[in-house]
């Protein structure tokens, strides 16, 4: 099964998101609470501005020829 490139997967961007405010978790459990307050209070406006780009995103590696872009 083909892994999406992350320039075509928003959810990426979230995770990464995420990532960035994840403090330590002592416990698996600890992790699993603390990402869920952090996905419930995600700034929606981030998640349609992501998906709003995808057009821009994919024009942009078809003018690449699929090579790298600036996204």
């Amino acid at each position: 099964m083909a892994v999406a490139h992350p320039r075509f997967a928003p959810v990426e961007h979230v995770w990464d998101q995420l990532k960035r405010q994840m403090s330590s978790c002592p416990s698996v459990h600890d992790l699993e609470l603390a990402v869920q307050v952090l996905w419930a209070h995600l700034p929606q406006d981030n998640i349609r501005c992501l998906m709003n780009l995808m057009p821009d995103r994919v024009a942009a590696c078809i003018a690449a020829g699929g090579g790298p872009t600036r996204y």
